[in-house]
Parts: C-alpha cells; sequence; structure tokens
C-alpha cells in the first residue's frame, strides 16, 4: 500500500530541512575557507613572505610571440600558434603590463 499524500509531505518535510541545513552548512564552510585565505594572503604580503599569485601559464617566448602579432589577427590562430587558451591570450591582451609583471614575479 501506497503511502498518501499526506503521508508523504510529512516525510518529506524533515528530508527537506536536512537538505537546506547542510546547504547552509557547505556555504558557511566555503565562506570561512574564502576568508581564511584572504587572510594568509594579506598576512604574506604584509610581512614581505613573497605571496606572487599563481604561476603564469604562458613563457616569456609566448608572451613575445602574442605581443608581436599584428593587430587583427584572429585569436584562435594565435592560440594555435602558442600552444596557450583563446582566454589567456585575452588576458595577455587586454593586460599586457600585467602579464609581464606575473612573469617577473615568478622569475620566469
Amino acid at each position: 500500500m501506497e503511502p498518501s499524500g499526506a503521508a508523504n509531505a510529512v516525510n518529506a518535510a524533515p528530508n527537506a530541512v536536512r537538505i537546506a541545513f547542510m546547504a547552509a552548512t557547505a556555504e558557511a564552510q566555503a565562506e570561512a575557507t574564502k576568508q581564511a585565505q584572504r587572510a594568509g594572503i594579506e598576512h604574506a604580503r604584509a610581512n614581505g613572505d613573497g605571496y606572487r599569485g599563481r604561476k603564469p601559464s604562458y613563457t616569456r617566448e609566448q608572451l613575445r610571440i602574442v605581443q608581436e602579432t599584428p593587430d587583427g589577427t584572429a585569436v584562435s590562430q594565435i592560440a594555435k600558434l602558442t600552444g596557450l587558451s583563446r582566454q589567456t591570450i585575452y588576458r595577455i591582451q587586454g593586460d599586457p603590463a600585467g602579464a609581464e609583471k606575473a612573469l617577473a614575479t615568478w622569475g620566469l
């Protein structure tokens, strides 16, 4: 015999509460992790511990090729030539000084 609609609703309510509680707990944990990471980065920068951020996914040679490619060249063509992703090409073209700085920071 199948439970009635009211019985299903009674059984579903505690499950919904459990799921909502687990989601809220996971969200709070993720936010706490982000705050701890920000604090660690700020501490490293303040103490001169050399926080450098993420290592660039491109080499100096790849950067040079991207920068020397004539305007109007398709990004997908540059990506094939350099072996970089299109998004990396866009990032380099959008902030060439930042791209240079990232390589210098990592000593590349």
